[in-house]
């Protein structure tokens, strides 16, 4: 039988963390970050892929996955990349009244943790991500999260997750060159601890403030000055995160593009400027971990 959206409070939950999380692009950029609220035993609704979180409402913009089989799945062995998203596409579920949604490439380490998990691509936290030496300050500043290395999106990711995950109690994760994850019994405690960690890395570390860049069609005027003051070689070699590898590709760079870029454009010079400023050392991807983003063949992560 369809599970009927109409009977439960999940929907509106998920939609509750959805506008949370991507409140302005200082959290989220383009279509990054996710949302994911459990309903029983089994069944978690979960961002669809490619789905900004702003637009997530209780009737769009999510999927239903059996939650449960993903977990045993991960607890065998996720196998390869390829074979892993098959599998997490393999336990969508039915919704009354919705057309089927794909889950994100990130359902399989939301199944490991607490009832409401929510991941964002965080500038705050990804100063701390995106550096070679930030993980070590973050412990200082969070003595109880877990900091992870750098792992591609997917079975990889999941499988270092599992290792650490809690599925009970409330849970901060940092993601080397990726984002923030925290998870907690309920939205409210979800959204209160992902931003009261925000705050907290702002203060710590005496950030500045972020501003958004803009720019709907073409380059905004604050990334194009920062793109001539870096240079298209230097982005296209020096590869921060998967947001990047996906969005700002040389089409990108040369001013065909629109909201999502500019967004994860401005993102990633504030973060390359917050590392400077701290006097710290960016953490680009290696060769291998690059070239992963042109081996997908589909999805959030596939290059434009």
């Amino acid at each position: 039988m369809a599970y009927d959206p109409a009977l439960d409070k999940a929907p509106e939950l998920l939609a509750r963390a959805a506008r949370g999380a991507g409140s302005g692009p200082d959290l989220t950029q383009g279509g990054g970050g996710n949302v994911s609220v459990k309903t029983g035993a089994e069944r978690m609704l979960v961002k669809a892929s490619g789905s900004r979180l702003g637009d997530v409402t209780a009737a769009s913009g999510w999927a239903l996955v059996n939650y449960g089989n993903i977990k045993r799945r991960i607890a065998a062995g996720p196998g390869g990349d390829a074979e892993f998203s098959a599998y997490i596409l393999s336990q969508a579920l039915p919704v009354k009244g919705l057309p089927p949604a794909r889950p994100s490439i990130e359902t399989g380490f939301h199944s490991l943790l607490n009832t409401v998990v929510i991941h964002t691509h965080s500038v705050y936290a990804n100063v701390l991500n995106m550096s070679e030496e930030g993980h070590k300050l973050g412990r200082d500043l969070f003595p109880n999260a877990e900091f992870l290395p750098y792992k591609a999106p997917g079975a990889q990711l999941c499988a270092a997750i599992s290792e650490r995950a809690l599925p009970a109690g409330p849970q901060v994760f940092f993601l080397a060159n990726h984002g923030l994850v925290a998870a907690h019994a309920g939205v409210e405690g979800a959204l209160e601890l992902n931003a009261r960690v925000n705050e907290k890395i702002k203060s710590g570390l005496g950030l500045p403030p972020f501003k958004a860049a803009g720019g709907n069609s073409g380059l905004s005027p604050a990334n194009a000055a920062l793109l001539a003051r870096y240079g298209k070689g230097f982005l296209l070699s020096k590869v921060l995160s998967p947001d990047q590898a996906l969005y700002c590709g040389p089409e990108a760079l040369d001013g065909r593009c629109g909201r999502d870029e500019n967004e994860v454009l401005a993102a990633l010079f504030y973060i390359l400027g917050c590392i400077e400023g701290l006097g710290l050392t960016p953490r680009f991807l290696t060769g291998p971990e690059t070239a992963y983003f042109d081996s997908m063949k589909g999805g959030r992560y596939s290059r434009k």
